[in-house]
């Protein structure tokens, strides 16, 4: 992974949502500190309004497609973002703040992925993006039924094949100077998710990032029913990622539903995961092109642990192919899905 220059001051800031329906008002703060409103103009997109100066404009979009959690097949995952941050080697520049939390069903138009801000900023670097999310309003939706998701912070996260651990989940404090001395608190209404990539194209910053926020990876359920978070994000330019899309199969040509599919760059690190559907189909989203010239080789895991502590057993695959199978190796392009069709275990 590349590290890079030192960041440039935020000259300006401009939000735009995304398929919001008619929401309207989302505030961004102006260079002086003060807000500006964001107003949704005419059929239903958002005007932007620029603060002044010139930069680079960069767009940050959040997806992921559907997971299975639990005994849970979700409709929608409810992600509140209160803020967009960026970040190079500890300074935190934000690009994007809502006076209201601004909700991305992460699982709306089939995983893809959805507008949470852009701004404009001088031409800079940056290693990591920041989600400050906003729990109250962040929810799973299962067969009509609404589950608050808790996120639990501070947690270690890592799945059965080593995945899991690029992303910091952390509490947000607070401090109060009102008596003698001043004391911290923990917000508890808000987290922040952190998460590191390549935010470069042909040595200059990224003008869009797409981050993957890998629900399979990231929730799951406790004995009482309720929904926890352990988030793990996968984010890269955009220009920078490609993904692959196919369908799992036993021997007999029947559907293998709930399955892992995990891509390994040639280094054999994980890249990134996903479950099969009750078709058996996948998608593998925001794969580096430029990793190893964006080459990776699939494993199909009948068996598995999430990175948040979820076991998962297939079904309708076959014994005899174990906990896992080999599957193919793929080379991803620029912003395209390889359809690889069917794969069988």
């Amino acid at each position: 992974m590349k590290r890079y220059t030192s960041i440039g001051a935020l000259l300006a800031l401009i939000a735009i949502l995304s398929g919001c329906s008619g929401s309207s008002g989302s505030t961004v703060p102006s260079t002086s500190g003060s807000t500006t409103s964001v107003k949704t103009s005419p059929g239903g997109k958002h005007a932007e309004d620029t603060l002044g100066g010139v930069g680079n404009k960069l767009k940050i979009l959040l997806g992921d497609a559907p997971p299975v959690i639990g005994n849970l097949i979700p409709t929608s995952i409810n992600i509140g973002i209160d803020a967009v941050n960026v970040i190079y080697q500890g300074q935190v520049i934000n690009i994007a703040t809502y006076s209201t939390p601004y909700v991305v069903n992460i699982m709306a138009n089939a995983g893809q992925p959805s507008n949470v801000g852009i701004g404009n900023v001088y031409t800079g670097n940056y290693d990591h993006i920041q989600f400050v999310v906003d729990v109250p309003t962040s929810n799973l939706v299962a067969n009509g039924t609404t589950y608050p998701i808790q996120f639990l912070t501070g947690q270690a996260t890592q799945s059965s094949v080593g995945f899991g651990g690029g992303t910091v989940t952390a509490a947000v404090t607070s401090t109060s100077s009102a008596a003698a001395s001043a004391t911290a608190s923990v917000n508890p209404n808000q987290v922040t998710m952190t998460v590191g990539g390549d935010f470069m194209i042909g040595g200059s910053p990224a003008a869009q990032i797409q981050a993957d926020f890998n629900a399979l990876e990231s929730l799951n359920m406790n004995s009482a029913g309720q929904v926890f978070a352990v988030p793990t994000l996968v984010a890269d330019a955009s220009l920078n990622v490609g993904n692959v899309s196919g369908t799992v199969l036993n021997q007999a040509g029947a559907p293998v539903t709930s399955a892992v599919v995990v891509a390994l760059d040639q280094n054999g690190n994980v890249a990134n995961t996903t479950n099969t559907d009750s078709s058996g189909n996948f998608i593998l989203h925001t794969l580096d092109v430029n990793d190893g010239g964006g080459t990776y080789r699939l494993v199909i895991y009948n068996n598995y642990t999430t990175a948040s502590g979820q076991n998962l057993t297939a079904s309708g695959a076959d014994a005899s192919m174990g906990a896992f199978f080999q599957g193919p190796s793929v080379t991803v392009t620029s912003q395209q899905t390889l359809a690889l069709g069917n794969l069988a275990d």
